[in-house]
């Protein structure tokens, strides 16, 4: 089990802990209070009404959000039967135990209501249902996209690098060279996953839910859109067409893209997954999107300018990625970003 899972199943465990106090007290009619002297005591507290379930997330937003996880489900079955592949369900346990304690948890919401604060508790759980569930659902089907085979695009990738006057092999020699340089940029290349999670975690401490809301948007728009260009343009990645080796380890990742895509790998396991897009590059949109979401909050906003533009060289650098690759995820998220404004929003103040 990674960290990040273990943090978030404790912090499930802690508020159902607390909100299940809080709510049997209510619907008994009484909740505990503290009094002038400091003294814990049960007062009458009248019975909450039951909130409407757009109340607690599933507003047109976030049916929104429901129904792109649905369609990538039915795009992972449609690509997983064309390319032959199978899941070792036996590694599928971890995921499903923790989407199944989101539904409990924010079940909990509506059988036993609350404070109206805690709606937004609640909203916080339904959009982590949401991401989490994409990410179970869409990591996978980077394989069945891989399998359908298309022709590997490292070719004009490569081309346009040139035309940039770029060469990733040379980036990565001179990154091999440095010592400090190699450890700085792979440091800074794996907080993205930090980076996403506590995105997330900040955003509701801070009661910040129109961000919340916008960043869960950009998060399914474009880790679908960049599925999507994996099935239409796979790349074998740089350092498999080039022929050298990166500073950062991708044995496993370059193994599982060849795979996958020439037909020796048929098996998926949950246990295993890898980050396999190219172009463009997911890794550069989630840091933008965090980096977007702060906007408003200047210190951390500029502390996030300086930590993902590290991040976004880190990803050259280190030969991960095409430069190109880098590039292409600028439109993604301005697209993502009009979008939002365009309709994300009205659906979400439609609730209103």
């Amino acid at each position: 089990m990674s960290f990040p899972l273990l943090c978030a199943v404790g912090v499930l465990l802690a508020m159902w802990s607390f909100l299940r106090k809080r709510r049997v007290a209510a619907a008994w009619g009484t909740m505990d209070v503290w009094s002038a002297g400091e003294t814990l005591r049960d007062v009458p507290h009248p019975r909450a009404a039951r909130p409407g379930l757009a109340r607690l997330g599933l507003n047109p937003l976030g049916q929104l959000l429901i129904g792109l996880n649905v369609l990538a489900l039915a795009a992972g079955v449609a690509f997983f039967s064309a390319g032959r592949l199978a899941i070792e369900w036996s590694t599928v346990w971890l995921g499903a135990a923790l989407l199944s304690a989101l539904v409990v948890v924010w079940l909990n919401f509506y059988f036993l209501p609350g404070a109206r604060w805690e709606w937004f508790v609640a909203e916080v759980l339904f959009v982590t249902f949401a991401m989490v569930l994409l990410t179970n659902v869409l990591v996978p089907l980077q394989y069945g996209a891989l399998a359908l085979r298309a022709p590997w695009a490292d070719p004009w990738l490569a081309r346009a690098d040139a035309g940039l006057g770029v060469s990733v092999a040379a980036m990565a020699a001179w990154t091999w060279a440095h010592p400090w340089a190699a450890l700085a940029a792979k440091v800074v290349y794996a907080t993205f996953a930090p980076q996403m999670l506590l995105a997330v975690l900040a955003l509701a401490v801070l009661r910040e839910r129109e961000r919340l809301w916008e960043f869960a948007f950009h998060f399914h728009l474009c880790l679908i859109t960049t599925i999507a260009a994996l099935a239409i343009w796979p790349s074998v990645c740089p350092p498999v067409f080039y022929g050298f080796q990166p500073t950062i380890d991708m044995t496993r990742v370059l193994a599982q893209i060849q795979g996958f895509h020439d037909g020796t790998m048929t098996v998926v396991s949950f246990s295993e997954l890898e980050g396999l897009v190219s172009v463009p590059s997911f890794h550069v949109a989630g840091v933008l999107l965090v980096t977007w979401a702060f906007r408003h909050r200047r210190p951390v906003f500029v502390a996030l300018i300086v930590l993902n533009a590290a991040l976004t060289l880190s990803t050259v650098i280190t030969g991960v990625h095409y430069l190109i690759d880098v590039l292409a995820s600028v439109p993604l998220v301005a697209v993502s970003i009009a979008a939002y404004r365009w309709g994300g929003r009205r659906l979400l103040a439609a609730d209103a």
